[in-house]
């Protein structure tokens, strides 16, 4: 008899940290937020990195062009949207797992505690997501070049 795990057989299983006293962070963005890229592949369209946001911290209102998929390693990630009737906040605890994003517009963060998220983008173009200002027009396009380039240029060690 083949067993399955239960969600009383998860509960018991001890809870999971990521480690992340060895990871080399960058400032990303906004105060508060920080990168590490994992892996930059330019023929591929695709980004992999780590963010941390401190507690109470945030991006800016963005864009995203590409497929994103999402993984909370720690704390929980907030996403902040605007609807026809208001902002939404959805909250997405350690150990969610997200595919999608292509043309949503919110503001990503923690909550009270420092949040670790996992994002693995690919694109169809080059452009990855697009900076947004406060009126949400076009601030800035970020492409799959410039991950390269701050992958070459801020962890050259990497390659």
């Amino acid at each position: 008899m083949n067993k399955t795990a239960t969600q009383s057989d998860l509960s018991r299983t001890p809870n999971f940290l990521y480690d992340t006293s060895s990871v080399e962070w960058r400032d990303f963005i906004t105060e508060g937020c920080y990168y590490r890229l994992l892996n930059v592949d330019v023929a591929a369209k695709q980004a992999d990195m780590l963010v941390k946001f401190e507690p109470n911290s945030q991006c800016m209102y963005h864009r995203h062009a590409a497929t994103t998929t999402t993984m909370v390693l720690q704390g929980e990630l907030r996403v902040r949207e605007q609807t026809d009737n208001g902002e939404l906040i959805n909250v997405k605890p350690a150990g969610s797992y997200s595919i999608g994003g292509e043309g949503e517009v919110h503001i990503e963060g923690s909550g009270d505690e420092t949040a670790i998220i996992y994002f693995s983008m690919r694109t169809e173009g080059d452009i990855i997501y697009e900076l947004l200002n406060p009126d949400l027009t076009l601030r800035k396009s970020i492409t799959v070049a410039d991950f390269d380039r701050d992958w070459r240029e801020k962890w050259p060690a990497s390659e």
